[in-house]
């Protein structure tokens, strides 16, 4: 059994450990509780059962785990700056010295966690999963896309916390990022030349959506049509 309520209890209390004076801590802290409601909203739309979609849920919470440690170690949400793959990081935290089981006690559960947080911020899903690893990851990599979305678009953050760089203005996409755009794929982070291709990365998302509900969200919501007329 997954116990949703124990999870927050456990999430919060994790989270007190970092200051939420830092607005990136308060951004990521909002983010996660922000990715288990999509999570819960597409694996409810999926018609999934009531423990899978619990286990969503769970996911959502635990994806991005290895931010905090990743912003108090380097003060930045770039993986590729701080030399640290917060996919890992949020691995290391659950499981490296079992803090998994705080959260779940049953560990039948642990490689489709490890599996889809591992996942959720690649450039793709890795191959050979079981037709249960790979659901979860799609379902955690749309819940976590859409909620970016919702951030980029809102002004509850500044510029600078959601972005690890903070001048725009003086750059411009690099033609590989273009490219990419024009061949209706999702950006790779590693192609990322200048501070004017992290705003492309965001239009890339698009291209890997998984469910029609995130489609649906996305598009009601006019997200991207917002943060375009944000960055202007």
């Amino acid at each position: 059994m997954i116990d949703i309520k124990n999870i927050e209890n456990i999430f919060e209390k994790y989270v007190s450990n970092y200051n939420p004076s830092n607005e990136r801590i308060k951004l990521k802290i909002d983010h996660i509780k922000r990715v288990a409601k999509n999570s819960k909203i597409i694996a409810e739309n999926l018609n999934l059962t009531e423990n899978q979609i619990n286990l969503a849920i769970a996911i959502g919470f635990f994806h991005d785990l290895g931010r905090f440690e990743q912003v108090r170690i380097a003060n930045t949400f770039s993986d590729k700056e701080s030399k640290i793959d917060h996919g890992v990081k949020s691995c290391e935290v659950l499981f490296n010295n079992n803090f998994i089981r705080e959260f779940i006690e049953d560990n039948k559960y642990d490689e489709i966690i490890k599996k889809s947080i591992l996942n959720h911020n690649k450039i793709s899903i890795k191959a050979n999963l079981s037709s249960e690893e790979e659901l979860f990851s799609k379902i955690i990599r749309d819940a976590d896309k859409l909620d970016i979305f919702y951030t980029i678009s809102k002004d509850e953050y500044s510029m600078e916390s959601i972005f690890w760089y903070k001048n725009f203005d003086d750059e411009k996409i690099s033609d590989k990022i273009l490219k990419t755009l024009q061949n209706n794929s999702p950006v790779n982070y590693s192609d990322i030349q200048n501070n004017a291709d992290v705003i492309a990365i965001f239009y890339g998302y698009i291209y890997d959506l998984y469910f029609p509900i995130t489609k649906k969200i996305l598009y009601e919501n006019k997200y991207l049509e917002i943060f375009t007329r944000k960055s202007y």
